[in-house]
């Protein structure tokens, strides 16, 4: 068979597409902290776990509302009883053909009793738990919102962490190169016998590669490990890979004083959330609690049918209204009765138990209130030091590898020594990795701050709703 050019040049198309195709789908794609923080959160298991808890906050909550409403009591019971004849007027006197002394075969028996309670007035029995078990409800949220901080911090120092240990396997390879280039020096002026290097250089020079070498292996070993936490944290399918941009944002000052993130955290924390709604809480367990020595009120009818079809109801001028057949029997009597419990120290030891918790609760407070202006001192005293650190140490290592570039110079022309110049490549990697370890600590510790203070909600919701956003946009462009 013989293919056209026209043909040829279809299929070679058709071939590119697909070779480009298969390019895109093999791409890693490209996910920043942001991306990564919200697939986090989404699938961390903690999270999950602190949602269940809410929900077993509100059907607690449903519990105690479902006592507001009537409440149905029934005791079914069967069994055999022996037979029973009604008794017959003869003679003026009464007869009994099966008295009870004596057994005149037996029959089935059934009895359903039913009780209907409702609740009148129960002096805040189930209104004050009503409205406790609700605090515990918001309790419960804010717990939520405090596992959602605790799981971004660890996929910011995740995320930074590989960052930092790709930046240092760049700084590996770049004093790789100032060493080989150092190396080449020494070896071509060792063969011509020159007296500006020594042989002891070469011995220099292996100790620089070997202390390289151990930084390199540190470097690639950090980055697995933070990028396989990566993958953990944010549920990625053990058989794909993403990339991250290698680039942070520029340090920037704090944008406020240590006062102002004092109140954030105040306003913000979730924890002072949960500390507010539960001694709510706690006062009004309280108040249920004192309610216990008070009666409570309540409306109920009480409901029985009984059968049994070996005994004889009785009937005609024997019907008795003062006799009750228990066996054979009908009929439904509504009524509006007091309950009052009365014990010997148990309701009053859990008034008492009630209040310890509250007090307990409020020394917690207490120590909150004087913990956590020291916890936002401390974070951003850090991210003030890392970020004059990140500053003063970028200088020194873009002076330092001057230093060395000048060096070189220097040496090549005659000016300067061998000293020199691993001098100024010793002073280049301390410095680098100095900048390179302020730049991943003011990172870590503005992530910190965040966290003491709760700025994290602020930024969570943010990224919800640009997130929101996008999707919207998505659907839209499909449709």
């Amino acid at each position: 068979m013989i293919w056209g050019k026209r043909t040829l040049g279809v299929l070679a198309a058709l071939a590119l597409l697909l070779n480009l195709s298969g390019a895109r789908a093999q791409e890693k794609p490209v996910l920043n902290l942001d991306q990564l923080i919200l697939m986090a959160l989404k699938f961390s298991p903690e999270v999950k776990a602190s949602l269940d808890e809410v929900e077993v906050a509100r059907q607690k909550r449903n519990e105690v509302r479902g006592y507001y409403f009537p409440r149905i009591e029934t005791t079914t019971i069967a069994s055999v009883v022996p037979n029973a004849r009604e008794p017959y007027i003869k003679d003026g006197h009464i007869f009994f053909p099966d008295p009870k002394n004596r057994i005149h075969g037996v029959n089935v028996f059934g009895r359903l009793d039913a009780l209907i309670i409702q609740p009148l007035y129960t002096f805040g029995k189930i209104a004050y738990r009503d409205r406790a078990v609700q605090k515990y409800v918001k309790v419960k949220e804010a717990g939520v919102e405090a596992k959602r901080g605790q799981v971004m911090l660890r996929v910011s120092e995740a995320y930074y962490g590989f960052i930092l240990a790709d930046q240092g396997k760049d700084a590996v390879k770049e004093a790789r190169s100032y060493l080989s280039d150092a190396r080449e020096r020494i070896e071509r002026l060792l063969a011509i016998g020159s007296p500006n290097v020594k042989e002891t250089d070469r011995y220099r020079l292996a100790v620089y590669e070997g202390s390289l070498k151990e930084f390199a292996a540190k470097a690639e070993e950090g980055s697995k490990v933070a990028y396989l936490a990566l993958k953990k944290m944010t549920g990625y399918p053990p058989d794909q890979d993403f990339r991250l941009p290698l680039e942070l944002p520029e340090p920037q000052p704090p944008r406020g004083d240590l006062e102002y993130y004092i109140r954030q955290a105040f306003e913000l924390r979730p924890e002072m959330q949960q500390l507010k709604e539960g001694l709510a809480a706690r006062e009004l367990l309280v108040r249920a609690a004192k309610a216990e020595r008070l009666p409570s009120f309540f409306f109920a009818v009480h409901a029985v049918l009984a059968g049994a079809p070996g005994r004889s109801t009785v009937k005609g001028p024997l019907r008795d209204p003062a006799l009750q057949d228990f066996f054979n029997e009908r009929g439904a009597m509504p009524f509006v009765g007091m309950k009052w419990n009365w014990d010997f120290g148990i309701t009053k030891a859990k008034i008492r138990q009630a209040q310890a918790e509250l007090a307990k609760l409020k020394h917690t407070e207490k120590t909150a209130l004087m913990g956590i202006p020291i916890q936002v001192a401390e974070a951003y005293g850090k991210v003030r030091e890392y970020y004059e650190g990140v500053r003063g140490n970028e200088k020194a290592y873009i002076n330092a590898r001057r230093w060395v570039i000048t060096a070189f110079s220097n040496f090549d022309m005659g000016l300067g020594t061998m000293d020199e110049v691993f001098r100024a490549i010793r002073e280049y990697g301390e410095t680098r990795g100095n900048y390179l370890s302020s730049l991943y600590n003011y990172h870590l510790a503005l992530a910190k701050l965040d966290n003491v203070t709760g700025a994290y909600r602020l930024k969570l919701a943010s990224l919800q709703e640009k997130a929101k956003k996008e999707t919207v946009k998505e659907k839209g462009g499909k449709k």
